[in-house]
């Protein structure tokens, strides 16, 4: 993804080439679609313990590249495209696709954190593309300040969990937060309640989906579909791998924070989209209630729950690529 981000940049600066820019993001994806299925079955560690490369991350990512192929296909034609430069137009999103996948693959905070942040930062400027668009400035501008919010909220809870814990690699956050007196420690406590509030923003999770319609109907259609599935996958792999892995030892304390945070989600999401008359929008509410059923996966803190969660956001992946196809069909 790091070459095929290059290569991208590099091409765009030459007229004959502009035109052969989707072609070749499409080419990065589909290499790296084969090389994780090369991948598939390793476990291992992977830069100095940084980032964990398994089956959740290597089974998440073929959803994540699968939605980027499909993301590049459905922008052929897309005036944002055209407005933006096809050329940065497709390298933010390969950009987008590589900050996806390492958080998928993150067992570190700084990792997790520098992730989340490659992730993000090119989404911000995807979703204001379509430039002749009032909404899309706004979906851009909105999705911003939302998300320095979630940022800024996740970055306090993993610097209150580091004060408690004294490590930033998962397995040692487990360990620290093993030892006695770690599970009334107020410190703790609200840094993973920060923690959650911050990738609650990330996943679309009830009460903290307000920006979610607004930006799904104003960015330019591609880039929703991208967002709505490829930005939950990574989402809520890393809600796997920080709750199920670095804060194990606290899962009675944190457990019933994300089953009302799910129950909520289901809610609000159901009933926010019986009144919608955009279907972007209606799509919204509907990722919203999916996210809380995902969560639910997450609550019973085993690996049938985790295995469970995975297959229903591959067929969740799958719908919604096909419903957002749809949807931009003139």
């Amino acid at each position: 993804l790091t070459v095929g981000l290059v290569v991208v940049v590099l091409s765009s600066v030459f007229d004959g080439a502009k035109r052969a820019v989707g072609l070749l993001t499409t080419a990065t994806f589909l290499t790296a679609l084969g090389l994780v299925i090369w991948q598939f079955g390793t476990e291992k560690s992977l830069v100095a313990d940084s980032l964990r490369m398994d089956g959740l991350s290597n089974t998440i990512s073929i959803m994540i590249l699968v939605s980027a192929v499909i993301a590049t296909r459905l922008s052929i034609g897309e005036p944002a495209a055209a407005q933006a430069g096809r050329g940065d137009y497709y390298a933010l999103m390969i950009g987008s696709t590589l900050g996806m996948v390492l958080l998928t693959q993150a067992e570190n905070m700084l990792s997790l954190f520098i992730a989340l942040e490659l992730l993000s930062i090119p989404l911000y400027a995807l979703c204001g593309t379509n430039m002749r668009r009032a909404a899309s400035l706004e979906a851009g501008f909105k999705y911003l300040i939302v998300g320095s919010v979630g940022s800024a909220t996740l970055l306090y809870g993993l610097a209150m969990i580091y004060g408690g814990s004294g490590a930033t690699g998962f397995t040692e956050i487990a360990e620290g937060l093993g030892k006695p007196g770690m599970l009334d420690d107020s410190l703790v406590l609200v840094g993973v309640g920060m923690v959650a509030v911050g990738m609650s923003f990330k996943a679309s999770i009830a009460p903290f989906h307000q920006w979610t319609p607004d930006v799904y109907q104003g960015a330019p259609t591609p880039i929703t579909a991208f967002m709505a599935v490829a930005t939950k996958a990574a989402a809520l792999a890393i809600f796997i791998r920080f709750f199920l892995v670095a804060l194990g030892p606290l899962v009675d304390e944190w457990d019933v924070m994300l089953a009302a945070l799910a129950a909520i989600s289901i809610i609000v999401g159901n009933v926010g989209a019986l009144w919608q008359n955009s279907l972007k929008r209606m799509l919204a509410y509907s990722g919203i209630a999916q996210a809380g059923y995902m969560v639910a996966g997450i609550v019973v803190a085993t690996q049938a729950g985790v295995d469970a969660m995975v297959f229903y956001l591959a067929a969740y992946v799958l719908m919604n690529l096909a419903a957002f196809s749809v949807v931009v069909i003139p």
